[in-house]
């Protein structure tokens, strides 16, 4: 893609106008994160075609957010719904979060976000028509056709909310595509007060006729938002998983290797660039979240240590209810059994990997984790 193919922001705005009909414009952030993505995409080392790739997710995005727009616009009902929570689940990726989020889904009092509901979310679902929704068949077929062995995917059961939600806020690239260092500083650096806003927004109407209120969300980069969820959702509960960070520096550089393999140009990112990639932004979320939660106070969090969760899943889900003030009955009791037997670790292959191949030391990712190692007792 040559430079003056590169669109701008108001090129995005435009086609996504002609396509949606929305004639509401974008507001000052949403304007902020469109012309920042434009230009990480520009600047990020991708083949011409991902480029492109990229730029028509961008413009599948920003279309998304237009006609989520028109529709909250037309039923303005759906802003006076409430909602319960949420309790949120986050850390490093790798930690865990998949597993807890997974298990805590299986207690009917909750609501969570699904693959298929979230990527396309008009029209809102309804409850007692889904089996048959056509979004969900296709993600069922889809599913089946997965590698499980690095991240387990469920059509029907929870999926990440900030994937989807925040791209619609032009804010949610970061791990998908490598992306320059400036874009990662900038994300790091943004309030997301914006975006948490149309997070509620949009949760609001994934409820509207499919409850129930209460949320449990899960997102790796939530890690970085706690000041601004709990700005947002004053009730909220924040549950911390915790994992040995060598394992998920690790874990997670194999997984941004294989995802680079096919969108970046033979040579121009090495696996010590995406080494010394997650070990300084997650090392910088974790410094960001402890910071926070000093400043909130631990009331609000919970911690789920993952070696615990492996070892005595129902044990370690039963402490966790006990903190946040919860009982767990015996029906969700018996699908954490059943979820743990179909789902033990190495069920759907094994995931291998060093941190040597990624130009790390195990002392170096300590060292960067150092306070975090410390206060979880890893």
């Amino acid at each position: 893609m040559s430079q003056a193919s590169v669109p701008t922001a108001q090129d995005m705005i435009a086609e996504a106008t002609a396509t949606t009909g929305w004639t509401g414009g974008v507001d000052a952030e949403l304007l902020v994160g469109l012309e920042r993505t434009v230009l990480g995409f520009a600047e990020a080392p991708l083949t011409e075609a991902a480029r492109a790739d990229a730029y028509n997710a961008m413009r599948g995005d920003l279309a998304m957010r237009f006609r989520l727009e028109q529709y909250l616009a037309d039923h303005p009902e759906i802003e006076q719904q409430q909602i319960e929570g949420p309790l949120i689940v986050t850390s490093v990726p790798r930690s865990g979060t998949t597993a807890t989020l997974a298990m805590l889904a299986l207690d009917p009092r909750f609501r969570y976000t699904r693959d298929w509901e979230i990527k396309q979310p008009l029209p809102p679902p309804v409850l007692g028509e889904e089996d048959s929704d056509p979004r969900a068949i296709a993600a069922r077929e889809r599913a089946a056709l997965m590698d499980q062995s690095i991240h387990l995917h469920d059509p029907d059961g929870p999926e990440e909310d900030m994937i989807a939600i925040a791209a619609y806020d032009m804010r949610s690239y970061h791990g998908r595509y490598p992306m320059p260092d400036r874009y990662l500083d900038e994300y790091i650096e943004d309030s997301f007060h914006s975006t948490y806003k149309f997070h509620e927004r949009v949760l609001k109407l994934l409820q509207w006729k499919r409850g129930p209120n209460h949320w449990v969300l899960k997102s790796p980069p939530h890690l970085f938002r706690f000041e601004a969820i709990v700005e947002r959702y004053p009730s909220s509960r924040i549950v911390m998983t915790h994992r040995d960070p060598v394992r998920m520096i690790g874990s997670v550089s194999s997984m941004y290797e294989q995802l680079y393999a096919s969108i970046c140009p033979p040579g121009a990112v090495d696996n010590a660039w995406i080494g010394r990639r997650c070990l300084d932004f997650w090392a910088r979320g974790m410094e960001i979240a402890l910071r926070a939660r000093d400043k909130l106070g631990e009331d609000r969090f919970a911690d789920v240590h993952n070696r615990e969760l492996v070892a005595d899943p129902v044990a370690t889900l039963e402490k966790l209810y006990d903190r946040l003030g919860f009982t767990m009955d015996d029906g969700t009791r018996a699908r954490i059994l059943d979820y743990n037997s179909r789902n033990a670790q190495g069920a759907h292959g094994e995931h291998k990997y060093t941190v040597e191949k990624y130009g790390l030391t195990e002392a170096e990712i300590n060292a960067a984790f150092a306070e975090y190692l410390d206060r979880f007792g890893l």
